[in-house]
């Protein structure tokens, strides 16, 4: 069989433009002296043509695989994209490693514009069972705060301010004095999820969202709380 390697489906002309590209993309990542498995998202526009040249993201993709920042890899691919193509979003997924946890990290660039959403886990105890019985139950919970903003933010900036919002936070390895001090400071700081949000709040006042989780050891349920505020801009050295 001939091949017609000249063919150019893709800028044959359509009437209507839709937005298109590739999700779930995975590469690893150099970046900061740390090697990341990265999940991509990078949409475009076809522009008047019946598709979007997909592979040229994915080899947008791969030529911004080592870089200092994650921020330059994702203002690298989206100049790659808009050569050819229009409106480019990208946007990186991938867990962040920070002292014992891994930080679940989502940024994306759109029309010069970051967004950040973080995720970490923590420790919550319950501040009302400790009111009854004198302990708190205690349970894994999980932070998540999004926000936006023209310049780099400073990821392992936000990840101490989300850990300092718990009743305490996780250490991989304890002896049992560390894990009879970890209770003990959990206890003295019992929280409800509605205290995590509050003061995450205080942390990021420019956040327009923040949710917290508890997966709750007491109850089948799992406790939630949550707000939204009006999407602002972070200003520069302001988390």
């Amino acid at each position: 069989m001939k091949l017609n390697i000249e063919a150019d489906v893709q800028s044959q002309y359509s009437a209507m433009d839709v937005r298109a590209g590739v999700q779930s993309l995975r590469m690893m990542y150099k970046v900061g002296g740390h090697v990341l498995p990265v999940s991509i998202v990078i949409i475009t526009k076809t522009s008047r043509t019946r598709g979007v040249h997909m592979s040229r993201l994915v080899e947008a993709a791969a030529r911004n695989s080592d870089r200092d920042h994650i921020e330059d890899a994702l203002k690298g691919i989206v100049e790659d994209v808009e050569r050819t193509q229009e409106n480019a979003f990208v946007r990186l997924s991938f867990e962040y490693p920070f002292r014992d946890i891994f930080a679940k990290v989502r940024i994306s660039l759109s029309k010069n514009i970051y967004t950040y959403v973080v995720r970490v886990p923590g420790i919550t105890a319950c501040p009302c069972s400790k009111e009854i019985a004198g302990i708190g139950h205690m349970q894994r919970a999980w932070l998540t705060v999004a926000l936006m903003s023209k310049h780099y933010v400073d990821i392992e900036e936000m990840v101490v301010k989300m850990l300092n919002s718990f009743s305490a936070s996780t250490v991989e390895m304890m002896k049992r004095p560390d894990e009879g001090l970890k209770i003990v400071e959990a206890q003295d700081n019992a929280k409800f999820v509605e205290d995590v949000v509050r003061d995450a709040s205080k942390e990021f006042p420019y956040a327009f969202f923040i949710k917290a989780r508890s997966e709750e050891s007491i109850h089948m349920h799992d406790a939630v709380a949550y707000i939204r505020r009006k999407k602002r801009l972070v200003p520069r050295r302001s988390i």
